[in-house]
């Protein structure tokens, strides 16, 4: 009797071990959880505004060398009509063979226009210089950084109506050679080549955060 009384008390004794261990788990990853929401709420959320989007169906995108030609000073790249809004520069080799071009503004166009080659300093007697445009969308944006949080831009994604999500990254040159989006700042996003047709949306999203404006 005596042993069976004995038995029954270890038993009884493991068993509320078990409970005990079981019990200090659960509160174990109650507090465990608790410290991390906690962490989370401390930690500020991203907030920003996009200020303007716009697209440009119609963008000067790529300049091709068809003929360097000869006898040219460093110089400029403009519309031979002068309308459209184009500017360019280029750079020119020993020969004065043009051998390389740089967009600075692409413009906006229904076919692409004829580039006229400017010389800075004299260039008397200069030829053969030939250079095409191509043709293709260009999403202007700005956004600013509202809030006290700095944001890298590898945090950032941009979607056209909620789809084809972009890392920000991919599609931006920072002016600064930055790769953060710092509070205060103004972003200024050239998007070329995007893969919009206007009439759509442009979302951004920045940690938990997305905001959202529409193209025109």
């Amino acid at each position: 009797m005596g042993g069976s009384v004995g038995i029954g008390g270890l038993v009884v004794g493991v068993s509320m071990l078990v409970v005990f261990s079981m019990a200090y788990q659960a509160i174990t990853l109650q507090i465990e959880s608790g410290l991390t929401r906690i962490e989370q709420a401390d930690q500020p959320i991203p907030t920003f505004v996009m200020n303007n989007a716009e697209i440009w169906e119609g963008a000067v995108t790529a300049l091709a060398i068809v003929s360097g030609g000869s006898g040219y000073t460093d110089g400029t790249l403009k519309s031979s009509t002068n309308v459209g809004g184009f500017e360019g520069t280029y750079t020119v080799d020993g020969s004065g063979a043009i051998n390389s071009v740089v967009i600075t503004s692409h413009g906006n166009y229904t076919s692409a226009p004829d580039i006229d080659i400017v010389c800075t300093a004299s260039c008397a007697g200069a030829s053969g210089g030939n250079i095409t445009a191509r043709l293709g969308n260009a999403l202007y944006a700005n956004m600013t950084n509202t809030g006290s949080v700095t944001v890298a831009h590898d945090d950032m994604w941009l979607f056209v109506d909620g789809r084809n999500a972009t890392n920000f990254t991919s599609v931006y040159t920072s002016p600064i050679a930055s790769v953060n989006w710092y509070a205060g700042e103004t972003l200024r996003l050239v998007w070329l080549d995007a893969n919009v047709t206007g009439n759509e949306r442009l979302s951004l999203t920045a940690g938990s955060r997305t905001s959202s404006i529409e193209l025109v």
